[in-house]
Parts: structure tokens; C-alpha cells; sequence
């Protein structure tokens, strides 16, 4: 009898016990959907930072090249060809011939500017190019800083990198890199913007986000 009377005593009933798995199910779903829900919210911050600060260093490419023809007053000279030359200036081509007189960036402007390169304001066009390498040096690095963070946080963690690939879909068609017309989406867009368009000798230099400085002869 004493046996009996105990194991009523301790008995659970069956709808007790499902309702106990039904809670931790429950409470299982919403911590599940909670740590999905900020994975996707950092995956959105990251894209729109990401994509911003692309564009916006499209946009800091574009200052440099028309405030040439601005502070300079030769914007009868704008042209594809000059704008390259800038560009290509920028991005550090010159590096190795450095911007002096007889340096490659100034052989090429006297080159395809025989009047340019009489109007003596090498100096002005060698200042213009010097902040405008730093200014965008200092864009392209906090791109590459920002690409880097965002790699680290979607590879790092046996579970997290998983969600975020293969649930989420990371990196998505809201990660967008945009060049004038043309933009590119997810990770089409995270490879073109690693791979910044550079002269052959400057690649180096923007993938350490180094920029070696100005050379004059």
C-alpha cells in the first residue's frame, strides 16, 4: 500500500508533460528566430554601409577629376583622354616615375596637351593630384576596412556562417556596387568591389591600403 501511495504521489500527468515540451519548443522558436532575425539585421547594415561608401567613393573619384578643370580653369581641355590621366594619377600609375618634370604623369600631359604643359601650373596640377591620391587613398581604405569586417563577421563561426550563407543568403541583392549606370548585386557586387580598378602597379598598394608617397625628380 505504502509503494502504491508514493507512486501516485510522484505520478506527472501526461498533458502536464506536453505542455512542459510545448514551452521549451516555444521558448526554442523564439530564440531561434531572435538570433536569425539580428543575423539579418547586421547583414542589412553591413550591404547598405558597404554600398554607400561605394558609391560614395565613385562620387569622391568624380570631385577629384572635375575640380581639376575647376581650380585650374582649363575646362576647355576636358577630355577622356586627360581625365585618365588623372585617374590614373590618383590611383598611383606615376608612382614609380614620380610627378616631376620629365616624370611620366607630366610626359603624358605634355604628351596630349602641348598647351598645358606651357602654362606653367605643373605645380598647381602636382598639389591637385597629391590631395586628391590622399583623399581618395583614405576612402578606398575605409572601404576595404569595412569589406574585411564584413567578411570576418559571415565566415566567422561553424553556426553563424552557415545561417548566414546558406539561410539568409548572405551576401544578398540588397549589397549593390554601382559605377555610373551599371551596378552589379550580391556577390557579383562584393568581388567588383574588391576589385577596385587600379593602375597594374598600384594594386599592391590599395589591397594592403597603402599608398606610397609622392616622388619628385
Amino acid at each position: 500500500m505504502t509503494t502504491q501511495a508514493q507512486t501516485k504521489a510522484v505520478s506527472i500527468p501526461g498533458w502536464l508533460i506536453w505542455l512542459a515540451v510545448a514551452a521549451v519548443l516555444v521558448i526554442g522558436g523564439f530564440s531561434t528566430y531572435a538570433y536569425v532575425n539580428n543575423l539579418r539585421t547586421t547583414a542589412v547594415q553591413y550591404e547598405n554601409r558597404l554600398s554607400t561608401q561605394y558609391l560614395d567613393n565613385q562620387n569622391e573619384l568624380s570631385s577629384y577629376i572635375s575640380g581639376f578643370y575647376e581650380k585650374l580653369g582649363v575646362a576647355n581641355l576636358k577630355s577622356e583622354k586627360l581625365n585618365k590621366i588623372l585617374t590614373d594619377a590618383v590611383k598611383g600609375r606615376y608612382d614609380k616615375e614620380g610627378f616631376g618634370k620629365g616624370g611620366g604623369m607630366f610626359n603624358a600631359i605634355a604628351e596630349a596637351y602641348p598647351d598645358l604643359a606651357t602654362l606653367n601650373i605643373y605645380d598647381k596640377i602636382v598639389d591637385h593630384v597629391s590631395s586628391g591620391r590622399e583623399a581618395y587613398r583614405g576612402v578606398q581604405k575605409k572601404l576595404l576596412d569595412i569589406l574585411r569586417s564584413f567578411d570576418t563577421w559571415r565566415q566567422d563561426g561553424a553556426v553563424r556562417s552557415v545561417v548566414v550563407s546558406s539561410l539568409l543568403g548572405i551576401p544578398s541583392q540588397r549589397l549593390v556596387a554601382r559605377v555610373g549606370d551599371k551596378s552589379t548585386r550580391g556577390q557579383e557586387a562584393l568581388d567588383q568591389m574588391y576589385r577596385i580598378v587600379l593602375a597594374d602597379d598600384a594594386i599592391n598598394a590599395y589591397q594592403t591600403g597603402k599608398m606610397a608617397p609622392l616622388q619628385a625628380k
